[in-house]
Protein backbone atom coordinates (compact mmCIF):
# COMPACT_ATOMS: atom_id res chain seq x y z
CA UNK A 1 0.00 0.00 0.00
CA UNK A 2 1.14 3.32 -1.08
CA UNK A 3 0.45 6.95 0.80
CA UNK A 4 0.15 9.67 -0.95
CA UNK A 5 -0.32 13.02 1.22
CA UNK A 6 -1.72 16.29 -1.17
CA UNK A 7 -3.40 13.83 -4.02
CA UNK A 8 -5.79 16.38 -4.42
CA UNK A 9 -3.07 19.08 -5.63
CA UNK A 10 -1.35 20.02 -8.38
CA UNK A 11 1.70 17.50 -8.51
CA UNK A 12 -0.07 15.24 -6.42
CA UNK A 13 -3.35 14.44 -8.86
CA UNK A 14 -0.38 13.97 -11.28
CA UNK A 15 1.53 11.92 -9.75
CA UNK A 16 -1.17 9.26 -8.24
CA UNK A 17 -2.03 7.60 -11.73
CA UNK A 18 1.92 6.98 -12.41
CA UNK A 19 2.05 4.91 -8.89
CA UNK A 20 1.22 1.21 -8.56
CA UNK A 21 -1.94 0.32 -7.17
CA UNK A 22 -3.24 -0.01 -3.79
CA UNK A 23 -3.01 3.43 -2.88
CA UNK A 24 -4.26 5.18 -0.35
CA UNK A 25 -4.42 9.35 -0.47
CA UNK A 26 -4.51 12.05 1.91
CA UNK A 27 -5.69 15.70 1.47
CA UNK A 28 -7.93 17.44 3.52
CA UNK A 29 -9.21 19.75 0.91
CA UNK A 30 -10.99 16.48 -0.70
CA UNK A 31 -13.68 14.90 1.90
CA UNK A 32 -13.75 11.49 0.29
CA UNK A 33 -9.08 11.24 1.04
CA UNK A 34 -8.08 11.03 4.57
CA UNK A 35 -7.40 13.68 7.28
CA UNK A 36 -4.05 14.25 8.27
CA UNK A 37 -4.93 12.46 11.57
CA UNK A 38 -6.23 9.69 9.99
CA UNK A 39 -3.74 9.24 7.44
CA UNK A 40 -0.87 8.99 10.60
CA UNK A 41 -3.62 6.12 12.12
CA UNK A 42 -3.48 4.58 9.22
CA UNK A 43 0.09 4.06 8.40
CA UNK A 44 0.55 2.90 12.52
CA UNK A 45 -2.41 0.08 11.32
CA UNK A 46 -1.55 -1.18 7.79
CA UNK A 47 1.62 -2.42 5.62
CA UNK A 48 3.28 -0.13 3.81
CA UNK A 49 5.40 0.45 1.11
CA UNK A 50 6.36 3.96 0.85
CA UNK A 51 4.87 6.96 1.97
CA UNK A 52 4.82 10.11 -1.22
CA UNK A 53 4.56 13.61 1.19
CA UNK A 54 3.92 16.16 -1.36
CA UNK A 55 1.17 17.64 1.10
CA UNK A 56 1.59 21.36 2.39
CA UNK A 57 0.20 25.05 1.91
CA UNK A 58 2.42 26.08 -0.48
CA UNK A 59 1.54 29.73 -0.56
CA UNK A 60 4.76 31.77 -0.58
CA UNK A 61 2.43 34.95 1.09
CA UNK A 62 0.92 33.38 4.31
CA UNK A 63 2.02 34.48 7.66
CA UNK A 64 0.05 32.71 9.99
CA UNK A 65 3.28 31.04 11.23
CA UNK A 66 0.73 28.55 13.38
CA UNK A 67 -0.97 27.75 10.59
CA UNK A 68 2.36 27.09 8.27
CA UNK A 69 4.45 24.98 11.68
CA UNK A 70 1.37 22.95 11.87
CA UNK A 71 0.97 21.65 8.26
CA UNK A 72 4.47 22.02 6.86
CA UNK A 73 6.89 21.03 10.02
CA UNK A 74 4.69 19.09 12.73
CA UNK A 75 2.42 17.14 10.51
CA UNK A 76 5.50 16.50 8.06
CA UNK A 77 7.71 15.49 11.21
CA UNK A 78 4.64 12.93 12.53
CA UNK A 79 5.27 11.22 9.03
CA UNK A 80 8.69 11.21 9.02
CA UNK A 81 9.40 9.36 12.40
CA UNK A 82 6.52 6.96 11.12
CA UNK A 83 8.34 5.93 7.91
CA UNK A 84 11.50 5.60 9.57
CA UNK A 85 10.01 3.56 12.72
CA UNK A 86 8.31 1.47 10.32
CA UNK A 87 11.23 1.55 7.54
CA UNK A 88 9.24 2.46 4.92
CA UNK A 89 10.60 4.90 2.28
CA UNK A 90 9.74 8.40 2.42
CA UNK A 91 10.00 11.30 -0.14
CA UNK A 92 8.58 14.34 1.02
CA UNK A 93 8.51 17.67 -1.46
CA UNK A 94 10.90 20.23 -0.66
CA UNK A 95 10.85 23.57 -2.79
CA UNK A 96 13.42 25.62 -4.35
CA UNK A 97 12.10 28.85 -2.01
CA UNK A 98 14.66 27.46 0.47
CA UNK A 99 17.47 29.04 -1.57
CA UNK A 100 15.67 32.35 -0.90
CA UNK A 101 17.90 35.61 -2.46
CA UNK A 102 21.17 33.00 -3.45
CA UNK A 103 21.67 33.62 -7.34
CA UNK A 104 21.89 30.70 -9.32
CA UNK A 105 22.72 27.99 -10.09
CA UNK A 106 21.77 26.42 -6.95
CA UNK A 107 23.41 23.50 -5.42
CA UNK A 108 22.19 21.35 -2.60
CA UNK A 109 25.19 22.35 0.01
CA UNK A 110 24.51 25.91 -0.30
CA UNK A 111 23.43 27.29 3.05
CA UNK A 112 19.60 28.10 2.44
CA UNK A 113 18.66 31.91 2.61
CA UNK A 114 14.62 31.83 2.58
CA UNK A 115 12.96 35.17 2.37
CA UNK A 116 8.74 33.85 3.41
CA UNK A 117 7.61 32.01 5.92
CA UNK A 118 6.30 28.86 3.51
CA UNK A 119 10.41 29.17 2.40
CA UNK A 120 11.13 28.94 6.34
CA UNK A 121 9.10 25.73 7.00
CA UNK A 122 10.42 23.79 4.28
CA UNK A 123 13.82 25.11 4.70
CA UNK A 124 13.16 23.92 8.76
CA UNK A 125 11.93 20.25 7.76
CA UNK A 126 14.56 20.27 5.27
CA UNK A 127 16.95 20.43 7.56
CA UNK A 128 15.32 18.00 10.30
CA UNK A 129 15.40 15.15 7.50
CA UNK A 130 18.85 15.44 7.00
CA UNK A 131 19.87 15.43 10.47
CA UNK A 132 17.33 12.29 10.22
CA UNK A 133 19.24 10.66 7.53
CA UNK A 134 23.01 10.99 9.39
CA UNK A 135 20.67 9.62 12.73
CA UNK A 136 19.21 6.68 10.75
CA UNK A 137 21.55 5.29 8.04
CA UNK A 138 19.73 2.55 7.06
CA UNK A 139 16.79 4.86 6.32
CA UNK A 140 15.02 5.73 2.86
CA UNK A 141 14.80 9.86 3.23
CA UNK A 142 14.63 11.80 0.22
CA UNK A 143 13.60 15.69 -0.27
CA UNK A 144 12.80 16.63 -3.56
CA UNK A 145 13.44 20.45 -4.03
CA UNK A 146 11.03 21.16 -7.29
CA UNK A 147 11.74 24.07 -8.88
CA UNK A 148 9.15 25.58 -10.81
CA UNK A 149 6.65 23.27 -11.63
CA UNK A 150 4.25 23.72 -14.42
CA UNK A 151 1.75 21.97 -16.27
CA UNK A 152 -2.11 20.96 -16.55
CA UNK A 153 -4.29 20.31 -13.13
CA UNK A 154 -2.85 24.19 -11.84
CA UNK A 155 -6.44 25.25 -11.78
CA UNK A 156 -7.19 24.87 -8.32
CA UNK A 157 -4.01 26.85 -7.10
CA UNK A 158 -5.43 29.96 -8.13
CA UNK A 159 -2.84 32.58 -7.02
CA UNK A 160 -0.12 30.04 -6.45
CA UNK A 161 -0.42 28.67 -9.69
CA UNK A 162 2.80 28.96 -12.25
CA UNK A 163 3.39 31.97 -14.43
CA UNK A 164 2.75 29.38 -17.29
CA UNK A 165 -0.91 28.74 -16.35
CA UNK A 166 -1.77 32.39 -15.26
CA UNK A 167 -1.08 33.54 -18.16
CA UNK A 168 -2.50 30.66 -20.84
CA UNK A 169 -5.61 31.36 -18.92
CA UNK A 170 -5.28 35.72 -19.20
CA UNK A 171 -4.51 34.98 -23.09
CA UNK A 172 -7.60 32.45 -24.01
CA UNK A 173 -9.92 34.72 -21.49
CA UNK A 174 -9.23 38.16 -22.67
CA UNK A 175 -6.60 37.86 -25.28
CA UNK A 176 -4.15 39.80 -22.87
CA UNK A 177 -1.70 38.67 -20.99
CA UNK A 178 -0.34 41.00 -18.51
CA UNK A 179 3.11 41.05 -16.80
CA UNK A 180 4.99 43.01 -13.85
CA UNK A 181 7.39 45.61 -14.74
CA UNK A 182 10.52 44.62 -14.94
CA UNK A 183 9.55 40.48 -15.93
CA UNK A 184 12.59 40.00 -18.26
CA UNK A 185 14.97 40.40 -15.20
CA UNK A 186 12.94 37.66 -12.95
CA UNK A 187 14.02 34.48 -14.17
CA UNK A 188 12.74 30.98 -13.03
CA UNK A 189 13.95 27.11 -13.77
CA UNK A 190 10.91 26.06 -15.25
CA UNK A 191 10.23 22.44 -14.70
CA UNK A 192 6.92 20.32 -17.11
CA UNK A 193 5.22 18.06 -14.34
CA UNK A 194 5.70 14.94 -16.39
CA UNK A 195 9.29 15.55 -15.57
CA UNK A 196 8.61 16.25 -12.05
CA UNK A 197 6.22 13.01 -11.77
CA UNK A 198 8.87 10.94 -13.65
CA UNK A 199 11.36 11.64 -11.03
CA UNK A 200 9.27 11.66 -7.76
CA UNK A 201 8.25 8.33 -8.56
CA UNK A 202 11.98 7.19 -9.38
CA UNK A 203 12.77 8.82 -5.43
CA UNK A 204 10.41 5.72 -3.97
CA UNK A 205 12.86 2.67 -5.30
CA UNK A 206 16.24 4.87 -3.76
CA UNK A 207 18.75 2.80 -1.65
CA UNK A 208 19.53 4.31 1.46
CA UNK A 209 22.71 5.02 0.55
CA UNK A 210 20.95 7.44 -1.88
CA UNK A 211 19.11 9.31 1.39
CA UNK A 212 19.50 13.25 0.87
CA UNK A 213 17.86 15.89 -0.79
CA UNK A 214 17.71 16.67 -4.72
CA UNK A 215 17.04 19.58 -6.70
CA UNK A 216 14.34 18.48 -9.27
CA UNK A 217 14.85 21.20 -12.04
CA UNK A 218 16.15 21.89 -15.73
CA UNK A 219 19.19 24.24 -15.09
CA UNK A 220 18.24 26.54 -17.62
CA UNK A 221 16.53 29.88 -16.01
CA UNK A 222 14.03 31.51 -18.11
CA UNK A 223 12.13 34.78 -17.80
CA UNK A 224 8.54 36.05 -17.02
CA UNK A 225 8.65 37.41 -19.92
CA UNK A 226 9.86 35.04 -22.30
CA UNK A 227 6.99 32.77 -21.10
CA UNK A 228 4.56 35.34 -22.34
CA UNK A 229 6.02 36.09 -25.38
CA UNK A 230 6.24 31.71 -25.95
CA UNK A 231 2.51 31.89 -24.87
CA UNK A 232 1.15 34.29 -26.67
CA UNK A 233 2.73 33.75 -30.04
CA UNK A 234 1.21 30.45 -29.85
CA UNK A 235 -2.22 31.99 -28.10
CA UNK A 236 -2.52 34.63 -30.44
CA UNK A 237 -1.67 37.63 -27.47
CA UNK A 238 -1.07 40.57 -26.92
CA UNK A 239 1.44 41.39 -23.97
CA UNK A 240 0.47 44.23 -21.54
CA UNK A 241 3.38 45.65 -18.67
CA UNK A 242 1.24 46.38 -14.93
CA UNK A 243 3.08 47.84 -12.08
CA UNK A 244 4.91 45.54 -9.50
CA UNK A 245 2.69 44.78 -6.44
CA UNK A 246 3.71 46.79 -3.62
CA UNK A 247 2.92 43.54 -1.02
CA UNK A 248 5.96 40.88 -3.03
CA UNK A 249 8.76 43.56 -2.54
CA UNK A 250 11.33 41.96 -1.11
CA UNK A 251 9.81 38.36 -1.31
CA UNK A 252 9.65 37.55 -4.70
CA UNK A 253 13.04 35.62 -6.01
CA UNK A 254 14.69 37.10 -9.26
CA UNK A 255 16.69 34.07 -10.02
CA UNK A 256 16.22 30.35 -9.69
CA UNK A 257 18.78 27.63 -11.65
CA UNK A 258 18.65 24.12 -10.63
CA UNK A 259 22.32 22.31 -10.66
CA UNK A 260 21.74 18.71 -11.73
CA UNK A 261 24.66 17.27 -10.62
CA UNK A 262 23.96 15.35 -7.83
CA UNK A 263 20.71 13.61 -9.21
CA UNK A 264 22.32 13.21 -12.58
CA UNK A 265 25.78 11.31 -10.73
CA UNK A 266 22.69 8.92 -9.54
CA UNK A 267 22.31 7.55 -13.26
CA UNK A 268 19.13 7.09 -15.16
CA UNK A 269 18.01 10.99 -14.46
CA UNK A 270 20.66 12.66 -17.00
CA UNK A 271 17.73 12.15 -20.42
CA UNK A 272 16.85 15.51 -21.33
CA UNK A 273 14.11 17.20 -20.03
CA UNK A 274 11.37 19.16 -22.01
CA UNK A 275 12.64 22.75 -22.65
CA UNK A 276 10.01 25.61 -21.91
CA UNK A 277 8.95 25.87 -25.58
CA UNK A 278 8.20 22.39 -25.68
CA UNK A 279 6.39 22.56 -22.32
CA UNK A 280 4.05 25.07 -22.95
CA UNK A 281 2.98 22.99 -25.93
CA UNK A 282 1.87 20.21 -24.46
CA UNK A 283 0.12 21.87 -21.56
CA UNK A 284 -1.50 24.04 -24.09
CA UNK A 285 -2.74 20.84 -25.54
CA UNK A 286 -4.44 19.46 -22.04
CA UNK A 287 -5.71 22.38 -20.69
Amino acid sequence: MIILTGAAGFIGSCLAPSLPEPQQHCDPRDREMLSPTQCLRFIKENEITAVYHLGAISSTTVTDTTKVTKNNILFSSQLLELCVARSIPFVYASSASTYGSIHGPHREWQPPKPINYYAISKTAFDLLAQQKILDNPDAIIVGLRYFNVYGHREHHKGDMASPVHKFIQQARSTGEIKIFAGSDGFKRDFIHISDVVAITKAAGSFKSSQSGVYNVGTGIPRSFEEVAQIIASQVGAKITEIPFPDHLIGKYQRHTQSDNKKLSELGGYTAKRLTLEEGIKETLKQL
